[in-house]
């Protein structure tokens, strides 16, 4: 049985994508997000999985979550902890529900090939973990075929130590590994030009958008934020 688990966060401007803040603003982040979403749960959906799960935050928002996401997911809040242990106790949960195999993804991958997770179940079927690197030095992908807590402790997040201290932990727990293809997470406004212009090629070589929702968000960056009213009041 193999589970995918995509983390998602309701798409409020402000607290999405804050990095990409230093060229838009909150809110044509916040719609760009959305993109990112809807492409990434397009990708999953091509998939013959058997259970399909929405790790929420926060924990409150499950209607937002459900309108943004649709009806063909389970719907499950994360853990308000620290990213490994959000990350750990969804992945173990669908393990306890019965699965084989349990991957995770984010949702800042939105061109990310489907045959990547599909090769992460496949790898799990004789690995106990798999990792999909990210190009920032972190991974997009983490899978597992039984609980492996110690993988997820002690880790620098956010940072580009976190595969290599992926490793190590690794290696000292005996675990066996497999690894997908790299693949690149946006986050600031330098991967989101490489993302577009990743695709535009994928599109001219294929004729297949790999990123629709996120394109037809795109527009919306090129309007300049809105200008400042001043009171007639003011000097």
């Amino acid at each position: 049985m193999n589970h995918l688990i995509v983390v998602v966060k309701t798409p409020r401007p402000g607290t999405v994508k804050t990095r990409l803040h230093a060229r838009y603003t909150p809110r044509q982040t916040a719609a760009l997000y959305t993109g990112f979403v809807r492409d990434t749960l397009a990708l999953a959906q091509t998939l013959p999985i058997h259970r399909r799960v929405i790790a929420y935050d926060p924990p409150g928002a499950e209607t937002a979550v459900r309108d943004l996401c649709g009806p063909n997911w389970a719907y499950l809040p994360q853990i308000q902890r620290d990213l490994g242990v959000r990350m750990h106790t969804a992945l173990a949960g669908e393990l306890e529900r019965g699965a084989s195999a349990a991957v995770l993804i984010g949702t800042d991958i939105p061109s990310l090939p489907p045959h990547h997770i599909q090769m992460a179940f496949d790898l799990l079927k004789t690995r106990d973990i798999v990792l999909g690197p990210s190009t920032d030095g972190g991974y997009y992908l983490v899978g597992l075929s039984r609980p492996c807590p110690a993988l997820f402790e002690n880790i620098a997040w956010s940072t580009p130590q976190v595969l290599a201290q992926t490793i190590a932990r690794v290696r000292a727990h005996n675990h066996t590994l497999g690894l997908v293809p790299p693949w690149f997470d946006v986050d600031t406004p330098e991967e989101l030009d490489i993302l577009i212009a990743h695709a535009d090629a994928q599109r001219l070589s294929s004729g297949i958008d790999p990123i629709p929702h996120t394109r037809a968000a795109l527009p919306t960056l090129t309007q300049p934020p809105p200008r400042p009213i001043f009171s007639t009041l003011n000097p």
